[in-house]
């Protein structure tokens, strides 16, 4: 029988399984950004909530007490107690790192002009790179220092000096922020080497800067990544200041972290300005005098601490030891840590192992350490996949075809943008270009001329098992490398000695990337015709965002917003988001209708009876209607529910509770991103543009392309999977993508560019089921850049005329400017 782990016996993994059966299908491989919440801890979470009652604890004594209680509760849970550190709660990470900041006394007690350093890894997290800010408006000197440097002066005794040797008290301090883990890629940085930070190892790199040498030092230690997974034992090792956050070790509560601080370090934090309730003794409000409180949480703590939450606390730590054996130490966290690492080296030793056809490394790591040793490396593996020509496969193109998969990664530079530019071999300046070339933090432009731009994180967590590493390996043989996977042996025995694997490296040729040449037309005046008759074909409206199209048999009006009544609707959950077909396939089931005589939108789905609802909405009924407001692609959209009955009817259709249907507000429209001839064009609630045009020659060679045996369909079906609304008949495929115009009978249409396409192209439209085509062969064919037709937006009519109405067969003239757009989009 396959195990689950190599720590954790099988019949204890398929309790805390069973805890996490909301997954179903999913695969989360994404721990490093949250943990995940077991059932039991919202069970007994809500439970005591229900039983008792709890009250503001600046007023009532008995919450008070039980948050005294989970302080020392969390003090044990780090193996120290209230006479060695205090806690102090925040909001999260970021509001602890900003806190010791903010109040930290870098400048000397008798020479207040004398200040200290800011010193930073520069493979830290971006809230901790932005603390910068807060030290140089103190007139801290501001320091950066490389991961290299680091670890060697951690590592060098050199460069030790003498422990014995006492800065005097008038001396200034200097503040070291460094992570336990890197949550790029889950290196882990040496906690022990407090001792030697303040003995000043570190002092010959703030030599070369020119900064004060005989300081004070402090250690400020990012230990959200490290503890979602690891044991911080404090009776060892003593950070003066340790930032987390709750919700990466028990995924529940959010908005709750922790500040501990070092008692014998506390003074230095003397510089809190703001006070707040609870947090003084006096203060008078007719003159500027206050006395803030003697203790240390009292005295940061600012106003009403979070209550509910940090009574959840408990909870959460009782469900760990609850659902977690105690195998490895006799401690949760060590056995979290060993049987999470064992997935993560799993995962890191079979992607080392995977090879193209060719002989070629399908793998990219970006990794500080091997997995031969657990001290130095946590439960991530950041990677990326490259072609057989050693091409990078961008990060959003993985992701989406993870997603087809029902795979969770993260992807991208995870807000560390140090650690993701040293691992991407990119200088300041290329860095600074990737922005200039529209790149920036978050987006899913994963590639600037084939150079990768970010990576692909992969994270575990304690519910993880080596079924989900499986998984994503087969996801990877299936979409991008199709060899022949060979599935580990693995054994239950975690305290093997770690042996490091020594694969053949060969240098082979580089394989010649075939770009593929579109056939281009000569223009004349500005507008070309192609030899061949091109013509308007069909014309699809999607009345209702994300659901099926309604195909036009003879002719339909172009409105200020595109096609009249297209995407003129959306469905929305019960917090208000847009209900799209990533989040639910049965979506295309619901078929919409136009009757332009009844003036009705009717909906249809089948073993559903049909629903009708008015095109014309008077000024009575709008005036009636609740308005709301939801978000499509970052634009705020206005709106007015169309009532219960609707929402009734939708929700069945559906299967999903409390859905609404929303119509787009005259009061609320879309504006276009770009402006055309100075002015603003109207979207109504589709993505990027008012009309897709797909090319059903450039259909038919794709459908020539896919040749996945399991992939059966018609062009058709091929054709409604891409949801255009102009579809054109020619006999050249792939030349739209050169078109800057397009005029289609006496109507003329502006090119804004290639459709970007994700997930959404693999779902069969007739039935809601997915697939993995035609995503994976538009990615092979196109090099990662996943774009399949063409954006318009519509000038006017040629001749000038007030006509609005597009006729089905119209002749089709494509315009094409020196200025290529296939070119500008690549």
């Amino acid at each position: 029988m396959d195990i689950f782990s190599k720590v954790i016996g099988n019949n204890h993994m398929l309790n805390i399984l069973k805890e996490f059966a909301r997954l179903e299908n999913r695969c989360y491989l994404e721990n490093a950004g949250t943990s995940l919440y077991p059932k039991c801890l919202l069970e007994s979470v809500n439970k005591d909530l229900l039983c008792n009652v709890y009250s503001n604890p600046h007023s009532d004594k008995y919450t008070k007490d039980c948050i005294d209680q989970i302080r020392s509760t969390i003090l044990n849970f780090f193996n120290t107690d209230s006479s060695m550190y205090s806690v102090i709660f925040t909001s999260g990470t970021t509001q602890s790192l900003k806190l010791v900041v903010e109040s930290f006394q870098f400048a000397s007690d008798e020479n207040k002009d004398v200040n200290g350093s800011f010193v930073y890894l520069q493979d830290n997290h971006t809230s901790v790179i932005g603390l910068r800010e807060i030290a140089a408006e103190k007139n801290a000197d501001i320091i950066h220092i490389s991961h290299n440097d680091f670890l060697e002066a951690i590592y060098n005794s050199n460069s030790i000096i003498n422990k014995n040797t006492k800065a005097s008290k008038s001396n200034s301090n200097n503040l070291l922020a460094y992570p336990a883990q890197s949550n790029f890629n889950g290196y882990k940085y040496p906690i022990s080497c407090t001792e030697k930070i303040k003995a000043g190892c570190l002092n010959s790199h703030v030599k070369k800067h020119l900064c004060t040498l005989n300081c004070n030092w402090y250690v400020l230690l990012d230990a959200a990544s490290f503890l979602s997974t690891n044991k911080l034992d404090l009776s060892s090792e003593q950070p003066d200041f340790i930032c987390l956050s709750f919700y990466k070790i028990f995924g529940f509560p959010t908005g709750l972290g922790a500040l501990l601080v070092k008692n014998s370090s506390a003074h230095v934090l003397s510089q809190k300005k703001y006070f707040g309730g609870g947090t003084v003794d006096i203060v008078l409000s007719s003159e500027n005098y206050n006395v803030k409180r003697e203790i240390i949480y009292e005295r940061f703590e600012d106003g009403t601490v979070s209550f509910l939450s940090i009574i959840a606390l408990k909870h959460c730590f009782d469900a760990v030891n609850k659902l977690v054996p105690k195998i490895i130490s006799n401690n949760v966290m060590d056995t979290i840590s060993w049987h999470t690492y064992l997935l993560a080296k799993d995962l890191y030793d079979q992607l080392d192992q995977i090879y193209h056809r060719n002989g070629f490394k399908a793998v990219k790591f970006y990794m500080d350490s091997d997995f031969t040793d657990i001290e130095k490396q946590g439960a991530i593996v950041t990677f990326s996949i490259v072609r057989q020509d050693e091409t990078h496969i961008g990060y959003a193109e993985f992701q989406h075809m993870a997603e087809l998969f029902n795979i969770i990664v993260r992807t991208g530079c995870f807000c560390n943008s140090g650690a993701c530019q040293r691992h991407l071999n990119a200088t300041n300046k290329e860095m600074k270009d990737m922005y200039a070339a529209g790149h920036k933090c978050g987006d899913e432009i994963d590639l600037i001329n084939g150079r990768a731009t970010g990576a692909i994180r992969v994270s575990f967590g304690y519910y993880n098992t080596f079924h989900d590493v499986d998984r994503l390996i087969e996801m990877i043989n299936q979409c991008f490398i199709k060899t022949k996977i060979m599935k580990p042996i693995r054994l239950k025995h975690y305290y093997e000695k770690m042996q490091e694997k020594k694969y053949i490296k060969e240098n082979h040729k580089n394989l010649i990337h075939k770009e593929q040449i579109l056939k281009k037309n000569d223009a004349v005046d500005d507008i070309c015709s192609f030899d061949s008759d091109i013509t308007l074909r069909e014309i699809a409206i999607f009345p209702v965002k994300s659901c099926a199209a309604f195909k036009i048999k003879s002719s339909w009006t172009i409105g200020d917003k595109g096609f009249e009544y297209d995407r003129e609707w959306m469905i929305v959950k019960d917090n208000g988001v847009c209900l799209t077909q990533k989040q639910n396939t049965r979506m295309c089931l619901i078929r919409p209708s136009i009757d332009l005589k009844q003036r009705q939108l009717l909906l249809n789905c089948k073993g559903m009876p049909s629903i009708s609802l008015p095109l014309d909405v008077s000024t009575v009924k709008k005036a009636n209607t609740s308005f709301c407001q939801s978000k499509v692609c970052a634009d705020i959209i206005l709106g007015y529910d169309c009532g219960d009955e609707v929402a009734d009817w939708v929700s069945n259709a559906l299967e999903v509770s409390f859905l609404r249907m929303v119509r787009q507000s005259s009061d609320g429209l879309r504006v276009h991103k770009k402006k055309h001839n100075g002015k603003n064009k109207l979207l109504s609630l589709g993505n990027q543009a008012q009309f897709l045009l797909i090319n059903q020659a450039t259909i038919r060679w794709l459908s020539d392309k896919i040749e996945d045996p399991n992939f059966s369909h018609n062009l058709e079906d091929l054709t409604d999977r891409f949801r255009g609304n102009i579809m054109i008949e020619m006999d050249e495929e792939l030349v739209e993508r050169d078109w800057s115009k397009v005029i289609i009978g006496k109507h003329k249409f502006k090119v804004d560019g290639q459709c970007s396409r994700c997930q959404m192209v693999c779902i069969d439209q007739n039935t809601g089921e997915k697939t993995i085509e035609p995503l994976r062969t538009i990615s092979e064919e196109f090099a990662g850049k996943l774009r399949f037709g063409i954006y318009l937006t519509y000038i006017g009519t040629v001749d000038g005329s007030k006509d609005r109405l597009l006729n089905i067969n119209s002749p089709v003239r494509p315009i094409i400017n020196d200025d290529n757009i296939s070119r500008s989009m690549k």
